[in-house]
C-alpha cells in the first residue's frame, strides 16, 4: 500500500514538473517575439557584483534599433536602475534577430529578479 502511495506521488510529481516545464517553454518563445522581429540568440544580463550586494531588482527599458541583418546597432535607455542599464545594455547588443527587409526599432523589457 505504501509503494503504491509513493509511486502515485512520485508520478503526480512528475506531471506537475512537465507542465510547469512546458508553461516555461511557452513563456520563453513568446518572449522571444518582438513587433515584427524574432529573437535569435539571446544573451543574459549579468547582474553586477554591487548590485547583487544592494540585492537590486528591476525592470530595465530600451529602445533599440535592429539592422536588416539582425544585429543591435543602437539602443536608449527608457527607464531602469542605472546600475541595471549598463548590464541589460550590454546584453541586449550581443543579440541576434532574424533578417528582415529594413531597420526596425523596438523597445525591449529586461528583468532582472
Amino acid at each position: 500500500m505504501r509503494a503504491q502511495n509513493a509511486s502515485r506521488r512520485r508520478l503526480a510529481c512528475s506531471v506537475a514538473m512537465l507542465m510547469l516545464a512546458l508553461a516555461t517553454l511557452v513563456s520563453a518563445q513568446d518572449a522571444m517575439q518582438f513587433g515584427a522581429r524574432t529573437l535569435k540568440n539571446y544573451v543574459r544580463p549579468v547582474v553586477p557584483p554591487i548590485a547583487q550586494t544592494m540585492r537590486l531588482k528591476g525592470t530595465v527599458r530600451l529602445e533599440i534599433v535592429i539592422s536588416p541583418a539582425g544585429k543591435v546597432i543602437s539602443t536608449k535607455s527608457l527607464g531602469g536602475h542605472p546600475l541595471l542599464v549598463e548590464s541589460a545594455t550590454l546584453a541586449v547588443t550581443k543579440w541576434q534577430f532574424n533578417p528582415a527587409p529594413q531597420e526596425t526599432t523596438t523597445t525591449v523589457s529586461v528583468d532582472f529578479k
